[in-house]
């Protein structure tokens, strides 16, 4: 009986022993698979924020296209259709129009710069172009021919008189166009009347 006994509980212990060890290998899977399910759900949102950073570069780099692409437009519709007209043939303000207190020639000078649309040279500005000094005040240099107030405000006067010539000189050029333009239309639909007179009569 003893015997029995002993090995009875000799059984047991090793079916505890196996139960646990079953129990242990249990807890083992699952952390392995949690462990991997964890691992894939790193990989899964490494791989979304790839995608959404891909995304933003695709983004970008359409809107930036499509503002290329309107800067091109705007630059397109801005260009003339056709040659530019000449300059002998733009309008601009007769010789010595250009009121008083001017030197003599002093005036078609500066008309001429303000034909060309150039910048009109200033007192002391020698040896650079009108480009140039255009440039270097744009940087913030000073030319000495702005320093002095009296000479400055002179040359304001001046340049005004020269601008305000030219641009009466425009303006009538443009009236005069729109005029001939209105006058030319005048005649044609006074021509289409005749016609339309003279057919009526040719089909009585």
């Amino acid at each position: 009986a003893e015997l029995r006994a002993k090995k009875e509980r000799e059984a047991a212990e090793v079916a505890e022993a196996e139960a646990a060890a079953a129990a242990e290998a249990e807890r083992a899977k699952e952390g392995q698979r949690a462990q991997e399910e964890e691992s894939c759900s790193d990989d899964e949102d490494a791989q979304a924020e790839v995608k959404r950073f891909k995304d933003f570069l695709e983004k970008l780099e359409a809107e930036r296209e499509a503002k290329l692409r309107e800067e091109e437009r705007l630059a397109e519709e801005a260009k003339l259709v056709g040659p530019e007209v000449p300059v002998e043939l733009k309008a601009h303000a007769a010789p010595g129009t250009y009121g008083k207190n001017l030197l003599p020639g002093e005036g078609d000078a500066m008309a001429q710069y303000v034909q060309s649309g150039q910048r009109i040279p200033r007192r002391g500005e020698i040896g650079l172009t009108s480009d140039q000094i255009s440039s270097y005040e744009d940087l913030g240099y000073i030319m000495s021919g702005s320093r002095h107030s009296r000479m400055n405000a002179i040359r304001i006067r001046k340049e005004n008189q020269v601008y305000s010539a030219e641009e009466k000189a425009a303006l009538a050029m443009i009236n005069f166009e729109e005029k001939k333009a209105k006058e030319e239309q005048v005649m044609k639909n006074m021509q289409a009347l005749v016609e339309q007179h003279l057919q009526q009569q040719q089909q009585q």
